[in-house]
């Protein structure tokens, strides 16, 4: 079966008539929800406080599954780890995870680390769909891409400077067509790491796909790039409440005929608040939202017309 037979298959399973057999299909995982380590590094231990052993560590923008339960002592998060014995964590290093837009429990096909200027070696980038998401000690950070071989266009995928802070953790989207490039990493003095996820990844496609129902709220602060969301076919507005005077919008269509024309972009020096909203029309699509040119925090609602 070809890529494309296969994720159209993987997107025909999820529209909304065959939630009942999804529903019929039982589930090994326990009830979790997705947390984000805020602190720079943090111990895992065998019970709920210090006292009890250590059993592992965790850094800043790892994700935890946490089960969906009332702490059974208060401070303490139970942690779920597939074929391990639950581990606890305490909850002023984590936070909840933002819906849709964390890389969740998905390896990368590519890792690149380095410290300051440098031009990489070569990389062949398979056909298909890339997350990259990059970490940076240092409050300033240029990538570009430079393609030797193959029809992916040069890009300026990281332009970011961030004055306010010592670290940087940003995100952006790659399309290659089957490519060989090479990286320029400019203005950084500190280390760096760049990791590639494979969107399109039927495997983690099927369990990471966040599909959008009438009233379904998304939200975030500043640069962001969302997993992919199924939206289904319909007339919906989409709506954003956003605490910044500018605010990008631009649906990156990984499956399907739909617009790929941003949503908003908009700019209003006389307010710090913008409330705006627009009609999209889905024809029944896989989306990645990119949302860009904001600072403060934002939500996106979609309601459906029709």
């Amino acid at each position: 079966m070809s890529r494309f037979l296969l994720l159209l298959a993987i997107f025909l399973l999820l529209t909304p008539q065959d939630v009942s057999a999804q529903e019929r299909t039982p589930t090994p995982r326990p009830k979790t929800v997705e947390y984000v380590v805020t602190a720079e590094s943090a111990n895992l231990r065998s019970g709920p406080g210090t006292n009890f052993s250590r059993v592992g560590s965790v850094s800043r923008g790892d994700i935890l599954l946490i089960y969906d339960e009332t702490p059974a002592v208060s401070g303490w998060l139970r942690i779920y780890r597939e074929g391990q014995e639950d581990a606890y964590i305490a909850d002023f290093l984590v936070e909840k995870a933002r819906r849709g837009f964390y890389p969740a429990a998905q390896k990368p096909v590519l890792e690149i680390s380095g410290r300051g200027k440098q031009v990489t070696d070569v990389y062949e980038i398979p056909r298909g769909l890339y997350r990259i998401d990059a970490t940076v000690q240092g409050r300033a950070f240029i990538l570009k891409v430079a393609t030797l071989e193959g029809d992916c266009k040069d890009r300026l995928l990281f332009n970011e400077i961030d004055p306010n802070s010592r670290t940087l953790s940003i995100s952006n989207l790659f399309t290659s067509s089957g490519c060989s490039v090479i990286f320029e990493i400019d203005n950084v003095t500190g280390s760096w790491k760049i990791e590639f996820r494979d969107m399109l990844d039927e495997e983690f496609l099927s369990e990471s796909l966040l599909e959008i129902e009438d009233g379904t709220s998304i939200s975030g602060k500043a640069r962001s790039v969302t997993m992919i969301t199924s939206l289904p076919r319909g007339v919906w507005n989409i709506s954003a409440k956003v605490n910044d005077n500018s605010f990008i919008l631009v649906p990156r269509v990984a499956l399907g005929d739909c617009s790929d024309f941003s949503v908003f972009n908009e700019l209003d020096f006389g307010t710090s608040r913008l409330d705006v909203s627009s009609v999209y029309r889905s024809a029944g699509c896989l989306i990645i939202w990119d949302v860009y040119n904001v600072d403060g925090s934002w939500e996106i609602t979609f309601k459906k017309l029709r």
